[in-house]
């Protein structure tokens, strides 16, 4: 159940994340969220989901970064996840498969990687949509 009080954050809970409490220097936290919500609107617009849907997307990354340590969670991971859940909750869904195919697309892009098709029967596929689900 949801309630008001654990939905916002106070002040406090904001300036004391626990990625600050960490040691997470205050420029690379910034840095990695901005990165962060930039790969999801990228991606969003390459799945053609609607604004509201890269929006939610982009909330869930930040409300999961407020709670969680930046060092224990793979950003990309987390990115996937914020994706495909915000699809599915602002009922425009699209398959695991899209997602992790077009993410893979964009991480490759943004490394200046060759853009490599990422094959469902690989490896790297699998752990993926494990890492997902």
């Amino acid at each position: 159940m949801i309630y008001f009080s654990s939905f916002y954050l106070s002040e406090d809970q904001l300036i004391n994340s626990p990625s600050r409490k960490d040691g997470i220097g205050e420029v690379t936290k910034i840095n990695l969220r901005i990165d962060g919500c930039d790969l999801i609107h990228e991606s969003g617009i390459f799945l053609r989901l609607p604004q509201a849907v890269i929006a939610t997307g982009q909330v869930l990354f930040h409300r999961f970064y407020c709670k969680k340590l930046f060092t224990h969670f793979n950003v990309k991971r987390v990115i996937v996840s914020c994706v495909w859940l915000a699809s599915k909750l602002e009922e425009c869904s699209r398959k695991e498969r899209q997602v992790l195919i077009v993410i893979h697309k964009m991480e490759c892009r943004r490394e200046n990687l060759p853009i490599e098709h990422l094959d469902t029967s690989s490896k790297k596929y699998i752990d993926l949509k494990a890492d997902l689900i």
